[in-house]
């Protein structure tokens, strides 16, 4: 009696041969789908098996082998170096697509092509998604540049390569950039990018992150970003504030001069809210102060100088508008023509005293009267000129001087 043939024991070997065969006809079936997109000259990976001097030989399946071009895997070079080449490693896949067969028989591939391919597939899908993408700056043309974005070229306007004017569009040649593609043409496979959109979007994340933070009265370490009619702009930690002209300096003719690229201190004087959503509540600039962090000189001079005050100092300007006084190395006082004797002659260099009237908090000056000085010392002389003689003591009028009179 024979047992049913689930309990008969597998014949030795058998496994393995199925396991065999089942990988064997993996193997085929991938290969004929290799050869399929090769010849549909679509993209298909390959393994590399050999690198020459002018080529990379690849292994097409069939037992046959495929060429592509050592050019293909030329990089640019960063801004300053020349280009280089970096061909891949044996064992590695590489992406290629069938470019046409030589005299020899060798299938000619292309990788730069290929990634061509694959990298306008991503565009496409970045462009609808709405998703960054990254490229290098591989030329600058007239109107802008021309940049790399996963083998496809697209196109960067000048205008959008920054926030602001691109001044050395050397210095972008070879850098990475991030971009938005802002068009897409599918028939002419073109792009137009945006870095500048990337930029604000970035900007705007941390000026929301830097207003949660920013306290008003805090004093920063800023650089000059611009420099321009209206104010000053200061780059705070990412995010620029404004220094308006009457922020500068107490004494505008007297500030500093700034220069781009300049580090400073500069005091937060106020800032815009942020609204429940995380976006500034209004479009009102960070507003910073140079000025603030020194004292008011017109308080300076309130302190050192009182009202009724007497001051000394020398001339330096003398005519119908008045006379200005140079009372120390910081401090002018001015005497209005009303408070001065004009046909005394003064001229630079006299010494001149004046009564204090008060200050001048536009131009950080004292209003001092010159008449009124010299008032107060004529009536005083007047007053000691009429000031009756004192009473003679008795010894005066015992002495043997006064007896003959």
């Amino acid at each position: 009696m024979t047992r049913p043939m689930e309990d008969q024991a597998p014949e030795p070997g058998a496994e393995a041969r199925s396991h065999e065969s089942e990988t064997m006809e993996a193997l085929l079936a991938q290969q004929a789908a290799q050869a399929q997109k090769l010849a549909g000259k679509q993209v298909t990976w390959v393994k590399v098996i050999a690198v020459t001097k002018e080529a990379v030989l690849v292994d097409v399946g069939e037992k046959r082998e495929g060429v592509v071009p050592l050019a293909d895997f030329v990089v640019e070079g960063e801004s300053g170096k020349a280009a280089e080449s970096r061909p891949p490693t044996v064992g590695q896949r590489i992406p290629v697509v069938l470019v046409g067969a030589r005299r020899d028989g060798l299938t000619m591939l292309s990788h730069k092509r290929a990634r061509a391919e694959i990298g306008w597939d991503a565009a496409v899908k970045a462009y609808k998604g709405k998703q960054r993408v990254r490229g290098q700056v591989a030329s600058a043309i007239k109107g802008g540049f021309l940049v790399d974005v996963g083998g496809v070229t697209g196109f960067l306007p000048a205008s959008l390569a920054d926030m602001r004017p691109v001044r050395n569009p050397a210095r972008m040649l070879h850098t990475g950039v991030r971009c938005y593609i802002i068009e897409l043409n599918e028939t002419k496979k073109q792009l137009v990018l945006s870095r500048k959109a990337v930029l604000e979007e970035e900007a705007g994340k941390r000026k929301v992150e830097v207003l949660n933070e920013l306290r008003v009265g805090e004093v920063r370490i800023g650089r000059v970003v611009s420099l321009e009619a209206t104010g000053v702009k200061i780059d705070i930690g990412g995010v620029e504030g404004v220094v308006r002209l009457s922020d500068v300096a107490w004494n505008i003719a007297r500030a500093p001069k700034l220069e781009r690229g300049d580090k400073m201190r500069v005091k937060v004087l106020s800032k815009p809210a942020v609204a429940a959503e995380g976006q500034p509540a209004s479009s009102e600039p960070i507003y910073l102060g140079i000025k603030q962090l020194t004292p008011n000189p017109a308080d300076t001079l309130r302190r050192k100088y009182a009202p009724k005050s007497t001051v000394h100092g020398k001339v330096v300007e003398a005519g119908p508008n008045g006379v200005k006084l140079q009372l120390d190395d910081k401090t002018i006082a001015f005497s209005a023509p009303l408070e001065s004797d004009l046909e005394t002659g003064y001229k630079p260099g006299d010494s001149v005293s004046a009564i204090v009237l008060g200050i001048n908090a536009s131009l950080f000056e004292l209003n001092v009267s010159i008449s009124k000085y010299d008032e107060i010392k004529d009536r005083k002389r007047l007053a000691q000129y009429l000031k009756a003689p004192p009473p003679l003591t008795l010894g005066q009028l015992l002495s043997p001087e006064t007896k003959g009179e």
